[in-house]
Formats: C-alpha cells, sequence, structure tokens
C-alpha cells in the first residue's frame, strides 16, 4: 500500500491534512500545492505514513515545489515542540519558520550578483587607460587593493563608482565578469582587535570555551559596563574558528545597529540581520544565506530563533530577561526558552546575559541546570554611580518633574554632558479631564481612558488604536477647561523645551520612531552629542553606550509598586537598574535621581543599597509563598466575546475540564482591561507544581476546545505569561 503524506497548511485550524502522492512523491520539509477546499492551497510535508486501512476521499498533491527539503528534520523537530509545549496548532507555528515569500510559492535561490576581477597587472591596466580618467584610475586601484578577491558590483556602486566607469573597463578588456552568490558587505573601517580582559571576563571566556561541542546553559550576569559583550565576541571567535555559526538574539531592533557595529568591527566576514523591520525580499536573502550556511553570524529579534543554521555552534541571547524575547500574540512563545530547547537539541552552548537576570535564571543556577558566570568589576574604570531617591511629595511638580531635577538636570548641562528623562509612558498626557465636572475622555471601545497626543492634536486609544480629534468642550457640561493630567515623553519633551531654550532636546518613543531609519538617526545625534538632552521610554533602557551622559531623572517610579502583576516588582528592578546604568560609562561620574512618593520603600531602598542581586534574591521567597513561577508552573487562558454572559459560561466550562484533570486554576475574572475594542475580556489562570502536568491537561483541554466551542468566543492560551493583562 502506497503512503499517505501529512501535509502542514499554514493558518489553518489543524497540524496536517493526508494527501495522497502524486506523479512525484514529495520529500519531507518540502513544500507542496494541495486542493483545500475550493482552493488550492501552500502546504509543507511533515511526514509520511502507511494507512492501516483503505482511506476514502483522500485528495491527491497537486504539485511538488521542492525536490529537496525547504525545512531541515531539525528544524521540522523544533517546530513541533514549540506547537505542543505554547498549545499552538502546527500550522501557525510553521510560518514562522518560512519567509512571506516561500510561504507564498516563490522558488528557492541565492542571491547572485556579478563579481569582478582585474585580468592584468595593475600597472599594465593604467597604462591601457587614457591618463585624464582619473575616476578609471581610481577603480582599478580599488579593485586591486581587494588582493586578489572578486569585487562585487554593488561594493563599487557603494564606494561611489558609477556604472559608466565599470563597463569602460569592461569594454578594454581589463576585468572579467562572473556570477556569485551575492554576501552581505563587509562594512569598510578600521577593525578593532580583542580587547584585554579583566580576571573575570577571563574566567568566563575560558569556562564556555571548555564546552563548545556539548550542550551548557550559561548565566552571564553581569553589572551594567563590565564588559559581557567581550565575553560573547571572544568566545564566538572561538566558534568561528572551528566555522561554526553563530546566532546572536537581541530583545529589541533598536539594540541591533549597536551590537552590529561593534560585531563588524571585530569579525570581517559576511553577516546577516532579521527583524520586523525587513522587506520580504531582505528577510528571505537573509534566511536563505544562513540555511546555506553562506554566512556564519546572524543577528536578530526573537523571530530569528526560527533561522535555519545547519553548522549552528553557539546561540547568545543578550538582555535575557526582557519581555520583548516573549510574543504576545498569535504563537506566543518565548525565544529565550525556544533558544535553550534548540541548543539542548543541537549539543552546544548557549550564553544567556543580563546585568539584570530573570527570577526563573537565577533559580536555574540554584538548580545547577544553569552555570552563573560573574562580572562584578565595570570592564572601564569608571567612577561609581551615586543614586539620589527624590522625595516629591509636598513638592511642586513642573510636568513631572521636582525643582531639585531641574537644578540637577541644568548642573551637568552646564558641564556639556548629556542627561536622560526617562518616562515609560508615551503621549502627551495619560488623562484629558475637566475642570468643571470632572468627565475624562475614554475610549468609547474599551474600558480605558483616551491619551492626549497632542503634536496630532489627536486623542489616542493604546489598546485598541481608536483615535478622535481632541475635543473643544467638556461632553458633558460643555466646559471649555480641558486639562491634560499627568505627563507623558510628549509633554516633557515640551516642557523641557521651554525650560531649556538653548539645549537641543531629543525625545524618543514608539511614536517617534516609526520609520525604518528614524531609530538609528536619533542614536547617531545621541553619539554625536547634537543632542544634549533626552527625554525617551525603555527604548532606551538597555544595552546602549553613550560615553557623555552622566545623569538620569526616572520619573512616575511608584507605577511598579502598584502593579497588580506579580512581574511587576521583579520588572520595575530591572527597569531601574538598566536605565540608571545609561549614566556615568565612561570616565565622567554618574548620577541618578530617582523620584517617588515612596521613598521609604524597602525593596526601593535594598535595589539603590545593595544591587540588583540582593534585590532579586529578596522577591524569590515572596513567589515560593505565593506559588509563582519560579516554583509553580503558569499558564493564562484569555477569552472575549461580544457577550458577556456567553464569555463567562464559557471560560466556567473550561475550568470543569482542568478541574477534572486535577489542575488548580484562579478566576474566570475580568482581564486588567476588561473591554477592549468592544469586547468583553475574561482570563482563568492556571497553574501547577508540574510543568508536565500542566502541559498534558493544556493539551486535553485544547483539543476539547477544537471540539466544542460553537459559541464563536475567542480564546488563546499563554503559557508561562509574562504578564496577566
Amino acid at each position: 500500500m502506497s503512503f499517505l503524506y501529512k501535509v502542514c497548511i499554514p493558518n489553518t485550524s489543524r497540524d496536517f491534512f493526508d494527501y495522497a502522492a502524486g506523479s512525484v512523491a514529495p520529500c519531507i520539509g518540502a513544500r507542496v500545492w494541495v486542493p483545500f477546499r475550493k482552493q488550492t492551497r501552500l502546504g509543507v510535508v511533515i511526514g509520511h505514513y502507511v494507512p492501516t486501512m483503505q482511506a476514502a476521499n483522500i485528495k491527491t498533491i497537486a504539485e511538488v515545489i521542492d525536490d529537496q527539503p525547504l525545512l531541515s528534520a531539525e528544524m521540522l523537530a523544533l517546530c513541533h515542540w514549540v506547537g505542543e509545549y505554547y498549545q499552538s496548532p502546527l500550522s501557525e507555528v510553521l510560518p514562522l519558520a518560512l519567509p512571506k515569500k516561500y510561504r507564498n510559492g516563490d522558488k528557492v535561490q541565492l542571491p547572485v550578483c556579478d563579481y569582478y576581477t582585474l585580468q592584468i597587472p595593475v600597472e599594465t591596466a593604467h597604462g591601457l587607460l587614457p591618463v585624464r580618467g582619473h575616476r578609471q584610475h581610481a577603480l582599478v586601484d580599488f579593485i586591486a587593493s581587494q588582493q586578489g578577491m572578486p569585487v562585487a558590483r554593488k561594493m563599487m556602486l557603494q564606494a561611489g563608482f558609477k556604472t559608466a566607469q565599470l563597463d569602460a573597463l569592461l569594454a578594454c578588456g581589463l576585468l572579467s565578469m562572473s556570477e556569485q552568490i551575492a554576501k552581505p558587505l563587509v562594512p569598510a573601517g578600521s577593525r578593532s582587535t580583542a580587547l584585554t580582559l579583566n580576571g573575570e571576563q577571563a574566567q568566563a571566556v575560558q569556562t564556555i570555551a571548555r564546552h563548545l561541542h556539548a550542550y551548557q546553559s550559561y548565566l552571564l550576569q553581569g553589572v551594567t559596563g563590565s564588559g559581557k559583550t567581550e565575553v560573547y565576541l571572544q568566545v564566538i571567535a572561538q566558534v568561528l574558528a572551528a566555522n561554526r555559526q553563530v546566532l546572536v538574539l537581541v530583545p529589541e531592533i533598536g539594540l541591533t545597529p549597536q551590537l552590529l557595529a561593534r560585531f563588524s568591527a571585530r569579525f570581517p566576514e559576511p553577516m546577516v540581520v532579521i527583524h520586523s523591520h525587513l522587506n520580504d525580499s531582505e528577510r528571505q536573502t537573509a534566511w536563505q544565506l544562513a540555511s546555506a550556511a553562506e554566512v556564519r553570524l546572524v543577528i536578530g529579534t526573537r523571530a530569528a530563533i526560527f533561522t535555519p543554521m545547519p553548522a549552528l555552534g553557539l546561540i547568545v541571547i543578550d538582555e535575557e530577561h526582557d519581555a520583548s524575547l516573549k510574543q504576545m500574540e498569535g504563537v506566543r512563545y518565548s525565544a529565550r526558552d525556544t533558544a535553550l530547547l534548540r541548543a539542548h537539541a543541537a549539543n552546544i552552548p548557549i550564553i544567556l546575559g543580563s546585568a539584570t537576570p530573570s527570577l526563573e535564571s537565577l533559580h536555574n543556577c540554584a538548580l545547577k541546570k544553569y552555570v552563573l558566570l560573574h562580572l562584578r568589576e565595570k570592564a572601564l574604570d569608571s567612577p561609581p554611580l551615586h543614586y539620589q531617591i527624590l522625595d516629591v511629595r509636598n513638592q511642586p511638580l513642573q510636568h513631572g518633574l521636582a525643582t531639585p531635577a531641574l537644578q540637577r538636570i541644568a548642573e551637568h548641562l552646564a558641564q556639556q554632558n548629556q542627561v536622560l528623562v526617562f518616562i515609560n509612558r508615551r503621549g502627551f498626557a495619560p488623562v484629558l479631564l475637566c475642570h468643571q465636572c470632572g468627565w475624562m475622555a475614554d475610549c468609547r471601545a474599551c474600558d480605558s481612558h483616551l491619551t492626549l497626543h497632542r503634536s496630532v492634536g489627536r486623542l489616542v486609544c493604546h489598546h485598541c488604536g481608536l483615535t478622535q480629534a481632541t475635543p473643544k468642550e467638556c461632553q458633558t457640561c460643555k466646559s471649555r477647561e480641558l486639562l491634560p493630567v499627568g505627563a507623558g515623553t510628549q509633554r516633557v519633551h515640551e516642557f523641557l523645551t521651554t525650560y531649556f531654550p538653548a539645549t537641543s532636546v531629543l525625545r524618543i518613543d514608539r511614536d517617534e520612531v516609526r520609520k525604518k531609519q528614524a531609530l538609528a538617526e536619533r542614536l547617531e545625534r545621541i553619539h554625536t552629542g547634537d543632542a544634549q538632552l533626552i527625554v525617551g521610554t525603555q527604548m532606551l533602557a538597555k544595552g546602549h553606550h553613550f560615553p557623555r551622559l552622566t545623569l538620569v531623572v526616572v520619573l512616575d517610579t511608584d507605577n511598579g509598586f502598584y502593579n497588580q502583576d506579580f512581574r511587576a516588582l521583579e520588572r520595575l528592578g530591572q527597569l531601574l537598574t538598566q536605565v540608571a546604568g545609561r549614566a556615568g560609562r565612561a570616565e565622567f561620574p554618574g548620577q541618578v535621581i530617582i523620584q517617588t512618593h515612596l521613598p521609604q520603600h524597602p525593596l526601593l531602598n535594598l535595589l539603590v543599597q545593595q544591587g540588583y542581586e540582593a534585590f532579586a534574591q529578596s522577591l524569590l521567597p515572596m513567589r515560593q509563598q505565593a506559588q509563582m513561577p519560579p516554583y509553580h508552573f503558569l499558564a493564562v487562558i484569555r477569552a472575549q466575546g461580544k457577550q458577556l454572559d456567553k464569555v463567562l459560561h464559557f471560560m466556567h466550562a473550561l475550568k470543569d475540564q482542568l478541574h477534572a484533570a486535577d489542575i488548580g486554576t484562579l478566576g474566570p475574572a475580568p482581564a486588567p482591561l476588561a473591554r477592549k475594542a468592544n469586547n468583553h475580556r475574561l482570563q482563568l489562570l492556571v497553574k501547577s507544581p508540574s510543568r508536565k502536568k500542566l502541559r498534558t491537561a493544556l493539551t486535553h483541554m485544547r483539543t476539547w476546545l477544537i471540539m466544542n466551542n460553537n459559541n464563536h468566543i475567542r480564546w488563546n492560551i499563554d503559557v508561562d505569561p509574562m504578564d496577566l493583562s
């Protein structure tokens, strides 16, 4: 009896559908065109089997696209694990592992480019060219400077030469042309050499280097400025020397250019960057070059964890604690935890780096699952940071800033230093309030206030995206006294621009850096000193090195103490430590001012006086007592619908299913934002001391859900949630 093939069709509700082979039998991992309902859809063959009985109504594969596997057995196994662990159908996971062009059925091909080589000695070539053809002579010298290596056409154009000059040399027979794989250009410029390591850095490099050919997870915990990146670079150099590939993950696109610059200066070889701002062609090119092992260095955000790398020898995750490494919609996977699984399957080391490790990672070190490598010394001999907890109770605030903070800002600016004012809230003001009757501008589709964005004259809901013009009068009493209450980045930026009129003030938040190169341009302004006073959100809190920045002022600190989320205090400690680390990174002494209404809070004082490690160790017993991660394992089931009673009935049915499996639950309860985009939102917290037991119960519940959800309730399962919102 012939095989039946399991074909995974992206964005369907099932893992796979059965198909018979057509005239050509496909290989596992290849793409095929198949009839699906009344359409022809692209699918990926994930397996085959011999049916035990004659199958009825089996459709036949219409066309085989690939004669070789596009997805390797290792990548298919990784996708299977992600789907099973994070409770998502494989049909939603596989698209994460393929560029859009390949999901559309485009032909698999490596990018190619014309390359040129000098056919005759340089002196002879110069003698054959006209004396006045200065640019042609310069082009000959440029090609000769590459020491016999073929030079790509785009490299010459990037260096300022013209197509006409290149064609002239070809016409004279001075050059030969060949078509070769187009690898990314290696940036021109001086190369940096490995730095001299201090004792802790050297110990970390030696420890990792001893186990480069086996799985081991290392937590590299280093204070800001301790030289974690140099440890990465020196370990990576050894992996590259063994002709292996390296994958480096960063949490945000904003960290990519800076890291890329350091890697380019150290390693004179092509590398690719993978993140969400790439267009479809750029993403396909980077994916294919990595898949063919034509590039050995891949730097990317969380989606890059699905990049095929057949010679993978090391994974590095910078800022391993960062919430941006967790996908918050669709397949809710953690890139960090997926990377750990991938490293284990490939039997290679993985380095998790952070100045403020997650409590889960610290707990895994205590359990000896990770090897803890400490960097307690700063790589550069810089003065220690000076912290000041500024009590703002009963103090007048000017758009969120207390007078002592403004005085310190003025002092640092007068010394030609840079200052960062940090507020983790974008917009002009979070609330528009009527002074007469207390009416507030609310979103009509969500249980939330609208945020005033005065620069565009709009009120914006940061939850559902609804926008409307800023009203001229109160919608209740018709008063025209509408007051913006609270401060956002726009308001602080506008005030500081007026307060320090002779100073260049720069704002960096998500609204300001929507365009492709906007963030890189603003970071360049900071590095060149063009911007002296910066107002920013957590986009600037980590990873950036600003040598002239000597003062950080943190506004709105207290939100972390009041937040109901179980990770709120951990995040507050991480955020304060990370943003404080932007100050005093060079020879200039740094100062951090933390404005707060809770100056006596014991955890805030512990963080400032003893550092993040002591702060984190004090949180672990609280988590254990509350039966929260890392001591218990969590999942959040979220559901939403137009009718509250139907959503509530749906959630209680799920709760009964889980109780039958002896799994503890809390809820159902309204989500922190109980109504969003006119949908009522409820959530059920599921917890267990056994990861395996929780996974089994969720799998059974998801199967039951797919069979029995007839109320058109939208739902999702978030395993290992980063927050409970």
